[in-house]
């Protein structure tokens, strides 16, 4: 007896070429690979993607957005793709046809010019013209090695990795895994980071609601490559990167560059630990029930949801469903208040049957007297 195959949904495909997977694939770096891979699905499905930019490209890829502007950069060397760019950083990407041009670095410049392009869209840039335009010299840093469990346990021992291995479970709210313990070794025993600065890189990656520890290495990687070897470094590094001041200053619709005054306020939030969603929502509030963009306003709603231990959009809506009951309770009662007149303040008499015959024998007295 035959049967039949049927599917609940449609699969989508993103063509790729043979010529790019013999040779331009093999010798490219992996996030490179994947970057232009998500380059052209964006092209091949239009409808379901808008405006993309490079900090999307960077948390989808799990990796740091100066690795994705290498990923542009290297791409485009190859004669793949056009890169489009003004004082803001890059406006417009252009894939091109690989198979209308030979696959050799030497040509791919002045190929890239005069190639047909087989897609064109635009990205919205979250960094400025510096980052957008040069990539900076690397330090080499050292392998990615792994700790036996003696070695790990016994390094664990240590006072400062202790410290840091106890408030970096503090950050990510339970104890640290193998994963994480490994990473913690790597980047203090191996590369050198300081107990505070490794801090400082969870603080970035759980307040970007990141904890997986492949996302975690990238941004670390990043900046031992730079050289950024303080905290203030790396917080510097971070909000150019992560966009924090371009999110406030977006989300409540500031068209200019953040003084330093007004930078100091957003970086006092740091000790609230909140992710970007409800910084934004904070900004968001701001502007609907002040119709202004005060900062000490947002800080007053983040200090608000700090003191009722909010740490997630859901959290708040727990506390704006508490407040309105209250205000229904409390206008409730006014309401009730207010209805009364001045006779019902007054507690009503309660008269027995024998007091209403007294009071009728009187009455009747009364009419007799005055007939």
């Amino acid at each position: 007896m035959g049967f039949t195959i049927t599917a609940e949904s449609k699969v989508e495909f993103t063509q790729i070429s043979n010529l790019f997977i013999r040779t331009y694939m093999p010798k490219a770096n992996g996030n490179f690979v994947k970057t232009y891979l998500y380059l052209l699905m964006v092209h091949q499905h239009p409808a379901d993607f808008g405006d993309i930019s490079v900090g999307r490209l960077a948390d989808l890829m799990e990796c740091t957005e100066n690795d994705i502007l290498r990923a542009f950069r290297y791409w485009q060397k190859e004669g793949l793709l056009v890169l489009q760019e003004n004082e803001t950083g890059i406006t417009e990407i252009i894939l091109l046809d690989i198979h209308s041009f030979p696959a050799t670095t030497e040509e791919s410049s002045s190929i890239a010019a005069e190639a047909p392009s087989i897609a064109t869209f635009s990205t919205v840039s979250s960094i400025g013209e510096t980052a957008a335009t040069a990539v900076p010299e690397e330090i080499p840093v050292p392998e990615r090695r792994t700790y036996t469990p003696l070695q790990a346990e016994a390094l664990s021992k240590d006072v400062e990795i202790n410290k840091t291995i106890s408030r970096v479970e503090q950050m990510l709210g339970a104890p640290v895994s193998l994963a994480h313990l490994q990473l913690i070794l790597y980047f203090m025993c191996d590369i050198g980071f300081s107990s505070e600065l490794l801090v400082t890189l969870y603080e970035v990656a759980v307040r970007k609601g990141k904890k997986k520890p492949n996302y975690i290495e990238a941004i670390g990687i990043d900046w031992a490559k730079k050289g950024i070897t303080t905290p203030e470094q790396a917080r510097e590094e971070a909000d150019n990167f992560s966009g924090r001041y371009s999110l406030v200053a977006k989300a409540l619709g500031i068209n200019r560059s953040l003084a330093p005054s007004e930078r100091e306020i957003i970086d006092s939030w740091e000790t609230y630990h909140f992710a970007d969603s409800i910084i934004k929502e904070a900004c968001k509030r701001t502007v609907l029930q002040t119709g202004d963009t005060s900062l000490h306003y947002v800080s007053g709603i983040l200090k608000s949801w700090h003191e009722k231990n909010v740490i997630s959009l859901q959290d708040i809506k727990k506390c704006d469903e508490s407040f309105n009951r209250q205000k229904r309770t409390s206008h409730a009662g006014k309401k009730n208040t207010a209805t009364k007149n001045q006779f019902q303040n007054f507690p009503q008499r309660i008269y027995t049957q024998s007091e209403y015959n007294s009071l009728e024998k009187q009455l009747l007295r009364g009419q007799k007297m005055e007939g």
